[in-house]
């Protein structure tokens, strides 16, 4: 199994521009491609929300939305799955959340992340955390999901563990100076996740639309057993192959 970490850009708040970044990859993508992972939140940008749910509940959407059924009739004509992150509104509650869409076009697995870091402090009842880990079984893998700031609670690391994946997607967005990933960071995210008997899967966004010194510059890796086993750096869109 052949899956491509996807480095590339977004646009806050500019879904179209994303989901046509979601798109076009998978109609280039090479014809050994599996499955091909977007960061979190990519389809609206990790800071598309304004905290005010009467304006987020039109850019938070449902998984069963216009947009995602586009992207799911791409990747069954082009025959690859694909996963990305969105903001997802689900009855009168939004969460982020990675969906799943497997070659047929057809969502096989929609996660919502369970720590709350990707939201600020205060917010109300209507922005949620999903409740549990789970896996769904891709190519004759095992995959679970965990979304950024998952993978830095121990209780978290435990239960993955114990649902005895293959392959652990980690899909991020991390606001880190790209020299500052590179050199240090890229070591500390290989420990934190060494306990893991799989491998583990770490792709991070490129946000198009800021510029400063602490916003998402990319970059992805494969850790196992705390070692980075295959990485391109953060400071450009690129994207890594890693074959299972």
């Amino acid at each position: 199994m052949n899956i491509l970490l996807t480095a590339f850009g977004f646009k806050n708040n500019d879904i179209v521009f994303n989901k046509n970044q979601i798109v076009s990859t998978i109609k280039n993508c090479p014809k050994n491609i599996d499955l091909i992972v977007f960061g979190e939140s990519f389809l609206q940008g990790f800071d598309a929300l304004t905290w005010d749910f009467k304006i987020d509940k039109n850019i938070a959407i449902s998984k069963n939305d216009k947009i995602i059924e586009e992207i799911c009739s791409c990747s069954k004509k082009k025959g690859v799955a694909v996963s990305f992150g969105y903001f997802e509104l689900d009855d009168d509650s939004i969460y982020s959340s990675q969906i799943v869409i497997d070659k047929f076009g057809k969502i096989i697995f929609n996660y919502k992340r369970v720590s709350s870091g990707w939201r600020i402090i205060n917010t109300d009842h209507h922005y949620k955390e999903g409740k549990k880990f789970s896996t769904f079984s891709f190519e004759g893998k095992n995959i679970t999901i965990a979304l950024c700031g998952d993978l830095w609670y121990c209780e978290n690391i435990i239960k993955i563990q114990n649902l005895n994946p293959d392959v652990v997607l980690w899909p991020v967005y991390t606001d880190f100076n790209y020299e500052q990933w590179n050199n240090l960071k890229k070591y500390e995210y290989a420990k934190q996740v060494s306990v893991l008997n799989s491998k583990t899967l770490y792709v991070n966004s490129y946000c198009l639309d800021k510029e400063g010194f602490q916003i998402a510059r990319g970059g992805a890796a494969c850790f196992s057993f705390g070692k980075i086993i295959d990485e391109i750096p953060s400071g450009s869109e690129e994207t890594l192959i890693i074959h299972l």
